[in-house]
């Protein structure tokens, strides 16, 4: 039995988070360069499993592309120095962008992911449009909050590691918690 668009997207953006989980770990443990090359081999490897199975890009995996290859112009090519110190602010500062633009353009990021699960007759209702700028809020809030934590986190006398990754994944953890129960509250309300 095929897997439903709903899963199939819930189980990429899972794989997203393990990029960066695994990105994460190779950087921190100083293995910039091979964290930059693994994330993004792995994101293009990603979209293009999307792309070969049908499946249209969202601005979420853009994001993640798109922040790979300015790391990896900036390890490779540029050869900076001080871009892996920002490189956590630099993540949220284009998370925080793109999902803040999405609302600024009337079209909130969730809808994307939202169109997956639900019938195409309410993809135009007034509760599906204004649920889906709800909860493209609540994101954009979180990155923009992790901005700050991990701009706290470049003090090193301000516990790096709790503000400038425990927090930030409590947020994503706390805006993951507020979507699911939304969503649930919203399709309540449609029947």
């Amino acid at each position: 039995m095929p897997m439903s668009p709903a899963r199939l997207s819930q189980l990429l953006l899972k794989t997203q988070f393990v990029i960066w989980v695994i990105y994460g770990v190779l950087a921190g443990m100083g293995h910039w360069p091979v964290g930059v090359a693994f994330g993004l081999l792995a994101s293009v490897c990603l979209l293009a499993l999307q792309t070969s199975r049908g499946i249209k890009l969202k601005l979420l995996d853009w994001t993640l592309l798109g922040y790979f290859i300015l790391a990896a112009i900036a390890t490779f090519v540029v050869r900076s120095t001080t871009f892996p110190k920002y490189s956590s602010v630099i993540i949220w500062v284009l998370y925080a962008g793109v999902s803040w633009g999405s609302i600024l353009f009337g079209a909130p990021f969730t809808v994307q992911y939202a169109r997956e699960s639900a019938p195409p007759e309410h993809w135009h209702s007034p509760g599906f449009i204004r649920g889906n700028q709800v909860m493209s809020v609540v994101w954009s809030i979180a990155f923009t909050v992790n901005i700050v934590l991990v701009t706290v986190a470049l003090n090193p006398r301000d516990h790096p590691l709790l503000s400038g990754v425990g927090a930030p994944i409590l947020s994503m953890v706390a805006a993951s918690i507020f979507t699911a129960r939304y969503t649930k509250i919203i399709r309540a309300r449609a029947q």
